[in-house]
């Protein structure tokens, strides 16, 4: 016979009260977790009529309360159980966690500061800060709070993806998809995870990767139109773009994230009268009286561009100016500034400087910098470049701003803190060895590569010392037209500069000088290369630039379509066509409206042109 005695033994041990309670308690977290607030609270009132005065079953109960949607009740009862526990970290941390719900952000920041300070291990605590950190753009304190939480629990999926999102804004994409992956090793279903990562892979143009991880957050998550803006733009970058424009055209059909979908799919492919985006942006049109700043700006953006595919020009130039308009109040340029930090970088590299710091540098490598201003070709050249056999493309590389940012006594010296006479070619070297330590974390090992970050000729003296074999290729582009090109992207942010005529017109006398200056002083090692000349005869000109850059010839620069380089800047769409001279005198079009621009440029343009645009005076 089997012998239930021991089972019947322990039956009659009698469960102490705390046993009783942690018991209830779980059961309690079930039933809120099912949904079923209203048994929560039944088991909740037992409790707290068994254990009067217990301050941790009130804050427990008001949760409940703010579950069952009697919020008012709720954060009065959390409130004044917190006032009776003012020092317990997990009431603090609640009670932070319903304001932010509430959108009391700020005030929420607060109650997790004070979570912290009282439990400084406590790794919600920091996580949650951190986290709420971010959505206010304080991201250096951010990432120190996130770091710390995941070293002190590192089973948090929220703050891996909080500090990846924080290492995306701060442009640290390696960390930002080192911790997205350290997160799916936790857990490989959470979706959160897979979008950001997309998004990351998509900002270090991994596009295969990004589209792998995008499609991975639709399988777990069907609607996820943030997975399916990601896989539209990786689909886009790699050039498929039938399969982008479809995924993108459905998210544009949908309920969430439909304006950044739309205004993706305007600017990927031509507008025609009858195209489903034309029905979509005049229904946007119609509401943007709902819309916020940003989105405003946005779909004005889209608007001008569609309208400039129908030839509606007039209409198309209202609409660019109202986008700028709206981002001049968003994001401010200070011109004088720009203008001082680019004429000190031309005096800092003074001939003296240049003779006394020549010798240095690292020689290893032979980078080819394509700059000028934005929208003047650089992405076209490196396409082309990308097609010779002994180059690795490596598109717009941070490196030298890096390389810049990690040398205090070059920074120091460009800021009056230190003597100039004190900068010796050592320091150059070091700035060399920056810059290819970051361009080898980038996986670019080549003798010869491309870096076309635009802004990169603010620094040909500093970088022809540091790296010698270096060559310089500044686009040129008619400023008209490229300053039209400008005035018509949506770069926010990034490029505060561009919804300004004054602005752009400042910039570009800035780089005009820079140009003209380098091009000069170091005619061995800077080439000045125009847009119209390369779209008018590419094989000359190609000939002429890999002449320079010490390169031999190759008829595969032509076929830059074919390049296995893909794209993620505003020229996504252009690139996957032929050579095409539809750009050149692109402002003509615009006639009069280029009046305030043209009166900016004076001294860059012909009578001729200054009539066409309407100023004569």
């Amino acid at each position: 016979m089997t012998d239930f005695s021991n089972l019947a033994e322990s039956e009659q041990q009698t469960e102490t009260p705390e046993q009783r309670a942690a018991e209830t308690l779980r059961r309690i977290k079930q039933h809120q977790t099912a949904g079923r607030y209203d048994a929560a609270m039944s088991l909740l009132d037992s409790l707290m009529e068994e254990h009067p005065g217990n301050v941790k079953l009130e804050h427990y109960k008001a949760m409940n309360l703010i579950l069952m949607g009697r919020k008012d009740e709720g954060r009065a009862m959390m409130e004044a159980a917190l006032a009776k526990a003012p020092e317990d970290p997990v009431q603090l941390c609640d009670f932070a966690s319903h304001l932010a719900e509430n959108g009391e952000l700020e005030r929420a920041t607060e109650y997790f500061q004070a979570a912290v300070e009282v439990a400084p291990d406590y790794a919600i605590a920091r996580s949650n800060l951190g986290g709420a950190l971010v959505l206010q753009e304080k991201l250096q304190p951010a990432i120190r709070h996130l770091e710390r939480a995941i070293a002190l629990d590192s089973s948090l999926i929220d703050a891996h993806t909080n500090l990846a999102t924080a290492y995306m804004r701060t442009h640290q994409y390696d960390k930002a998809i080192d911790v997205l992956f350290r997160a799916l090793a936790i857990n490989p279903q959470a979706v959160g995870a897979h979008v950001s990562l997309a998004a990351a892979l998509l900002r270090r143009e991994r596009y295969e990767s990004a589209e792998h991880h995008a499609r991975r957050a639709l399988e777990l998550a069907p609607n996820s139109a943030e997975a399916a803006l990601h896989l539209g733009n990786a689909l886009a970058s790699s050039g498929k773009m039938e399969e982008a424009s479809e995924v993108l055209l459905n998210v544009a059909r949908g309920p969430v994230m439909p304006l950044l979908a739309l205004s993706r799919l305007i600017h990927l492919r031509k507008t025609t009268a009858d195209s489903s985006e034309r029905k979509l942006l005049e229904s946007a049109l119609r509401q943007e009286h709902k819309l916020g700043k940003e989105q405003r700006a946005t779909l004005h953006y889209a608007a001008g561009k569609a309208f400039d595919d129908l030839g509606e020009y007039a209409t198309a130039f209202d609409h660019f100016r109202k986008a700028n308009d709206i981002n001049k109040e968003l994001h401010t340029y200070d011109p004088v500034a720009g203008t001082e930090r680019a004429d000190r970088l031309i005096e800092f590299c003074s001939p003296e400087l240049l003779t006394r710091c020549a010798g240095g540098g690292l020689s290893e490598t032979a980078p080819i910098f394509i700059c000028g201003m934005p929208r003047s070709g650089t992405t076209l050249m490196d396409q082309m470049f990308s097609r010779h056999p002994k180059v690795q493309a490596g598109g717009e590389l941070r490196s030298a701003v890096m390389a810049m940012a990690r040398n205090k006594r070059i920074r120091d010296a460009l800021e009056e803190k230190l003597p100039e006479a004190e900068i010796t070619s050592d320091d150059l070297s070091r700035l060399g060895e920056e810059y290819v330590a970051s361009v080898h974390q980038e996986g670019i090992k080549s003798e010869f590569h491309t870096d076309k970050m635009p802004s990169n000729y603010l620094y040909i003296g500093l970088l022809s010392l540091a790296l010698p074999r270096a060559k310089f290729l500044i686009m040129r582009r008619h400023p008209l037209d490229n300053l039209l090109s400008n005035y018509m992207q949506h770069f926010g942010r990034n490029q505060p500069f561009s919804a300004d005529f004054a602005h752009l017109a400042s910039v570009y006398a800035s780089f005009d000088k820079a140009a003209t200056h380098w091009a000069t002083a170091l005619p061995d090692k800077v080439r000045e290369v125009h847009y119209e000349d390369v779209t008018a005869d590419p094989e000359a000109k190609m000939r002429e630039v890999l002449d320079f850059v010490g390169l031999e010839w190759t008829p595969d620069v032509l076929d830059y379509k074919s390049s296995l380089r893909q794209v993620n800047t505003a020229s996504v769409s252009q690139v996957r066509e032929p050579i095409y001279r539809r750009a050149v005198e692109r402002w003509r079009r615009y006639g009069t409206s280029m009046e305030p621009m043209a009166r900016e440029l004076r001294e860059f343009l012909t009578e001729e042109e200054l009539a066409a645009c309407g100023v004569t005076d």
